[in-house]
C-alpha cells in the first residue's frame, strides 16, 4: 500500500492553502473612496457650449478628456508625442527619435520626460491615474508581427551593419537580445523617472498586460476567450515591467462582431482575469490595482453598448475585482449636434442607470462584507453572478438638489441580499487591513488590532494544524 504524505508535508500544504485563501491586499481607492471607480474620459466638452447639447456626467466618479489642451486632470493619458522621446517609425516608414529603442539617448529622453510630465500634471500633491499609451512596438520581440515587423527588420539591419560576416541565425539572436534589452531599459527608465516626479499618481502602460484572444473571427464556433498559454508565458517574461508599475491598464474594447453574445463576455472576462493574475503575481505582499479601459460604444461605430454588453464589460470588471473602468472615446463622439444628442439619449436611457447601479452595488458590498476596508471579488471567476442592486430591495430615484447625480438608490440590503453576497463574493482588503471581512487593522506596528489579527490567524492555523495531523494518520 502506497504511503500518503507525512504530517509535516501535509501541514505545510494546509498552511499554504490557508494563506492563499486570503487575497493579497491592494491599494485603497483614489478619487471618491469607492471600491469601484467609473471614469468618463471622452472629449465631450464641446457638446454643451458649442453644440448646445449639455451632458449630465455627475454619475461618473471622474470626468476627464484625452484631448491635448487639458492638463491637471485626474486621469492623464500620455500618447507617444506627449512623453519623452519615444522611438518609432511613422506611417511613411521614416525613423522618429531613432526608430528603435537601441538608438535612443536615455539622457535626452529623461530630460524631455520632466518637461512633459510637469506640463500635464502641474502639482505633485494631487493623486491620479497616469497612463502611458505607447503602441508602436512591443517589448517582447516575437509580438512585433505584421506592421510592427519593421522594428525587427531594423534591429537585424543594425546588427548586420556591425557584423557583416555573421550568419543570419546569429544576427537574429543578437538583434532580439539588443532590442529587448533596450526596450526594457527604455520603459523602466521612463517609469522610474515619472514615478519620482509625480509619486502620488498610479503609473502604468495602456494595454499591458494583453491577452491576444481576438481569434473569435476565425474560430467563432469553438471560441472560448481564453488567453493562449504561450501569451500568458510571454506576459510573465515582462515581470520587470509589472514590478515597476503601480497600476495595470488592460483594454476590453468590444467589436460589434461580439455584440450581445456570450463570446463578448468571455472576451472581456479572460482579459480582465489575466490582468488580475499579473497584478497579484509579481509583488510579494500586495496586488496592483487594475483599471480597465473600455468604450461606451462598439469599436469603430457610434453605437452604444447594449445592456448585455454593459454587464459584460463594466459589470464583469466589477465582479472580478477590478479597481475601476475608464470609459474612453475620441473626437468622433462630438462631430455634430446629432452625435452629441445620441450620446445624451444613450446616457439617460441606459448607461447612467447601469453605472449608478454597479457603483452603489460595489459600495454596499464593501460595507456589508468588508467593513468598507476592501472590495468584493467573485469567488468563482466564471460564475454568472454580478454586483447589481436587487430590484426587490432598491429603486433608483432622480436627484433634485443642485449638483446631485441624475439618479440615486433608495432602499437597503435584505437578508437575502446579504446571503447572496456572502455566498458569491469574498473580500480583497486594502493595504493595512486583513481578515476574511477586512476587520483587522494592522496599519500600526503594534496595538490591539494587530494583536487581535495575529491571535485570530494563530487560532486558525492551530485548527488547520490539528486537521492536518488527523488527515495524515
Amino acid at each position: 500500500m502506497r504511503a500518503g504524505p507525512g504530517p509535516a508535508v501535509t501541514l505545510a500544504l494546509v498552511l499554504a492553502v490557508a494563506w492563499a485563501m486570503e487575497l493579497k491586499p491592494t491599494a485603497p481607492p483614489i478619487f471618491t473612496g469607492r471600491p469601484f471607480v467609473v471614469a468618463w474620459d471622452v472629449p465631450t466638452q464641446d457638446c454643451g457650449p458649442r453644440l448646445k447639447v449639455p451632458l449630465d456626467l455627475n454619475a461618473f466618479d471622474v470626468q476627464a478628456s484625452p484631448n491635448e489642451g487639458f492638463v491637471n486632470q485626474n486621469i492623464t493619458i500620455f500618447y507617444r508625442d506627449r512623453l519623452g522621446l519615444y522611438p518609432r517609425f511613422d506611417s511613411a516608414g521614416r525613423s522618429v527619435h531613432g526608430g528603435v529603442p537601441q538608438n535612443v539617448s536615455l539622457w535626452a529622453h529623461r530630460k524631455m520626460l520632466q518637461k512633459r510630465v510637469e506640463h500635464y500634471i502641474r502639482t505633485q500633491e494631487s493623486a491620479g491615474l497616469a497612463v502611458i499609451d505607447w503602441e508602436d512596438w512591443r517589448p517582447v520581440w516575437v509580438r512585433n508581427w505584421q506592421e510592427k515587423d519593421v522594428y525587427r527588420r531594423s534591429s537585424r539591419q543594425l546588427v548586420a551593419s556591425r557584423h557583416p560576416d555573421w550568419p543570419p541565425d546569429r544576427i537574429v539572436k543578437q538583434a532580439q537580445y539588443e532590442f529587448e534589452f533596450a526596450a526594457q531599459q527604455f520603459m523602466l527608465e521612463t517609469l522610474r523617472y515619472v514615478k519620482a516626479v509625480r509619486p502620488r499618481h498610479l503609473w502604468g502602460f495602456y494595454l499591458f498586460p494583453d491577452c491576444y484572444n481576438h481569434d473569435y473571427v476565425q474560430n467563432w464556433e469553438s471560441y472560448t476567450g481564453r488567453c493562449p498559454d504561450v501569451e500568458v508565458a510571454r506576459n510573465d517574461q515582462l515581470a520587470w515591467l509589472w514590478a515597476e508599475s503601480t497600476a495595470l491598464f488592460p483594454s476590453v474594447y468590444l467589436d460589434e462582431t461580439l455584440a450581445s453574445s456570450r463570446h463578448g463576455r468571455n472576451f472581456v472576462s479572460f482579459r480582465v482575469q489575466e490582468a488580475l493574475r499579473v497584478a497579484r503575481t509579481h509583488h510579494a505582499n500586495h496586488a496592483l490595482p487594475v483599471y480597465v479601459f473600455t468604450r461606451p460604444t462598439y469599436s469603430r461605430r457610434l453605437t452604444g453598448l447594449s445592456e448585455m454588453d454593459l454587464i459584460s464589460t463594466i459589470g464583469e470588471s466589477a465582479a472580478l475585482g477590478a479597481a475601476g473602468v475608464i470609459l474612453w472615446g475620441d473626437a468622433g463622439y462630438t462631430t455634430s449636434t446629432e452625435t452629441c444628442q445620441y450620446l445624451k439619449d444613450y446616457l439617460t436611457r441606459l448607461l447612467v442607470p447601469y453605472v449608478v447601479n454597479v457603483s452603489w452595488a460595489t459600495q454596499y458590498c464593501s460595507w456589508a462584507q468588508c467593513h468598507g476596508h476592501g472590495r468584493c471579488v467573485r469567488r468563482n471567476p466564471s460564475a454568472n453572478t454580478f454586483l447589481h442592486l436587487s430590484t426587490n430591495s432598491f429603486r433608483l430615484v432622480p436627484g433634485h438638489a443642485p449638483g446631485e447625480p441624475q439618479l440615486r438608490p433608495v432602499g437597503e440590503l435584505s437578508w437575502a441580499d446579504l446571503d447572496h453576497l456572502q455566498t458569491h463574493f469574498r473580500c480583497q482588503c486594502y493595504l493595512g487591513w486583513s481578515g476574511e471581512q477586512c476587520q483587522w487593522d494592522h496599519r500600526q506596528a503594534a496595538g490591539g488590532a494587530s494583536e487581535a489579527w495575529a491571535e485570530s490567524h494563530l487560532t486558525s492555523l492551530l485548527v488547520l494544524a490539528a486537521l492536518a495531523f488527523t488527515w495524515a494518520l
